[in-house]
């Protein structure tokens, strides 16, 4: 004899696993949208590929605004100081990025930045030399999300210690 529990249980199981089979015809539709110039406009931060560099760009709502970009303390790079960029003018297309630099500081060189908005949560840049023909891909992210997360993250370590 089957137990009135069980049944009920199984009956639940099985319209679970039919439910969770059958493709979201509302999600499967629907296609992402491009982020806009005004969704990308803020402070976004990270490092190159081989983690040798950090940028910080600042994207401004009048499609102008600055880069700079820096090695960490610990490396021999460091030295080289602080390279600062002015943005003559960034646009978005699609997803496609495209961002206009001009050299401020000495130490910086010819360079152009271009790349992907992947939605408002990162941008996929490639950075290269004008003159010398190297390139260089970088991931960035919105620096107010990166600190949200990071102290969220020590706050709960030191919680747990």
């Amino acid at each position: 004899m089957i137990r009135p529990v069980t049944l009920v249980c199984s009956i639940l199981m099985t319209f679970s696993l039919v439910l969770l089979s059958q493709p979201c015809t509302a999600q499967a539709s629907k296609k992402a949208s491009p982020a806009t110039a005004k969704e990308l406009v803020g402070i976004w931060v990270g490092f190159d590929d081989d983690d040798l560099t950090f940028t910080g760009l600042d994207l401004r709502a009048d499609s102008t605004g600055y880069c700079a970009r820096t090695s960490p303390v610990d490396t021999i790079l460091h030295d080289y100081g602080v390279q600062v960029y002015r943005i003559k003018k960034w646009s978005i297309s699609g997803w496609d990025l495209t961002i206009d630099v001009a050299p401020v500081t000495a130490n910086a060189e010819s360079v152009y930045l271009k790349g992907r908005a992947r939605g408002i949560a990162s941008l996929k840049l490639e950075i290269g030399g004008v003159k010398d023909k190297w390139k260089m891909g970088m991931l960035l992210s919105p620096e107010s999300r990166v600190e949200a997360s990071n102290q969220e993250t020590k706050h709960a370590i030191d919680e747990a210690k």
